[in-house]
């Protein structure tokens, strides 16, 4: 599964960032789709993992987005929809 959903910051002029769909639990494969995405910003890379529901589970509403910087420096953030939720990462990463 490859999603080719491409996010573009124009403000900060960043790279397109380029997301791929992948199992978000290998115990059901197939049931829920994660998506993940690197970003390379302030010298470090960051990566991304969204996935649907909350931390706790897959089937509350909404996106739960997972952002490890590295070094201890990992966040969250939920949201409503999916796009706003690859929006939002990105935007926080870049900021």
């Amino acid at each position: 599964m490859t999603d080719t959903t491409t996010t573009t910051d124009t403000t900060t002029q960043a790279a397109p960032v380029e997301w791929h769909a992948v199992d978000a639990d290998d115990r059901w494969p197939g049931r829920w789709t994660a998506h993940t995405a690197t970003v390379h910003a302030h010298g470090r890379i960051y990566l991304i993992r969204i996935t649907p529901g909350d931390h706790a589970t897959y089937l509350a509403p909404g996106f739960y987005a997972d952002i490890d910087g590295g070094y201890g420096q990992r966040w969250a953030i939920n949201t409503p929809t999916l796009d706003e939720a690859k929006r939002r990462a990105v935007e926080d990463v870049l900021r």
